[in-house]
């Protein structure tokens, strides 16, 4: 035993198995030699101190091998601790819910668009999406400047009626 706890407890140095401690693994050494002394045949012609080192090395790599075979998993529908599922405590960047939410709202306003006049349409997309001027809309069109006032608010009271569903 004495001759072999150098090579035990360096190899059990660079071995980790979750649930063992380094003690641990080297009494799992020290079994290794109690067995190799059992299983060894002189006869075979096979040096004793080979035979044990090579003992000693793949008993613990057949150990790490079954530990690993054993893999634990983890289902996001697990509670934590505090009672609460795994899968709840998760940090997206994404919002997804907000992301159908503003899709939805985009499709309805495009439906919503369509149903406007051309010359209302004109002018939600001239103030709001060109983002110019109603000076510049009631130069170019020829048309009062308060007219281009009150075509835009009629064109948006018509769309505010078409998306709350008040046609």
């Amino acid at each position: 035993m004495k001759r072999f706890t150098g090579l035990i407890a360096k190899t059990a140095r660079g071995i980790y198995i979750k649930g063992l401690e380094f003690d641990d693994l080297v009494q799992i050494g020290r079994l290794s030699i109690i067995k190799a002394v059992n299983m060894f045949d002189p006869s075979k012609g096979k040096s004793f101190t080979g035979y044990v080192k090579n003992a000693i090395i793949k008993n613990f790599y057949y150990l790490i091998r079954g530990t690993a075979k054993t893999a634990s998993y983890c289902s996001l529908n697990s509670l934590n601790s505090e009672g609460i599922e795994i899968i709840e405590c998760l940090v997206s960047e994404e919002n997804v819910e907000e992301q159908i939410i503003e899709s939805e709202q985009a499709a309805a306003l495009h439906r919503a668009l369509r149903e406007l006049s051309e010359k209302e349409r004109e002018i939600i997309e001239w103030f709001y999406i060109k983002d110019k001027a109603l000076g510049q809309y009631a130069e170019e069109k020829g048309i009062a400047y308060r007219t281009a006032i009150d075509r835009k608010k009629r064109a948006l009271e018509k769309l505010k009626n078409i998306l709350t569903g008040r046609n």
